[in-house]
């Protein structure tokens, strides 16, 4: 009985190696083969899209970045006031904040420079005029 149980253990056994290398070399190797170059394509595909949104992000916040700065000027009292002679309209904040600075060291704690960022050019030249406009009526 157990010289029997043997044989039939032994052959399944030996019908499972002969399956399991069958499949090894003709169909698993190429399923693997298969999946490593989609491996590849799959990395690229994933790299391509995180630098796609990376540069739509990036495309999204310039353009709410202001297109011009303009420096404020207020003075001890807390009002906005408008000092002839001074550029107050720049293109780069760096500009608008170097010259700030400047100012700031020009005047002392007389006034205070504020740069304040605008998407539209007319926006100061409008609060400008409007504020000349209220000096000359008081």
């Amino acid at each position: 009985m157990t010289m029997l149980f043997d044989f039939i253990i032994g052959t399944f056994v030996m019908a499972f190696g002969l399956a399991y290398r069958w499949l090894d070399q003709n169909v698993i190797s190429y399923i693997l083969i298969f999946i490593r170059g989609f491996e590849h394509a799959l990395v690229m595909l994933t790299v391509i899209a995180f630098l796609l949104l990376t540069i739509y992000i990036m495309i999204k916040r310039v353009k709410r970045l202001p297109k011009s700065y303009t420096i404020e000027i207020i003075d001890i009292f807390g009002k906005k006031t408008v000092i002839y002679g001074l550029r107050l309209q720049f293109v780069t904040y760096d500009a608008a904040k170097s010259y700030s600075e400047f100012y700031a060291n020009l005047y002392g704690n007389r006034y205070l420079f504020h740069v304040v960022g605008r998407n539209r050019i007319v926006d100061s030249v409008n609060e400008r005029t409007d504020m000349l406009s209220r000096k000359k009526n008081t």
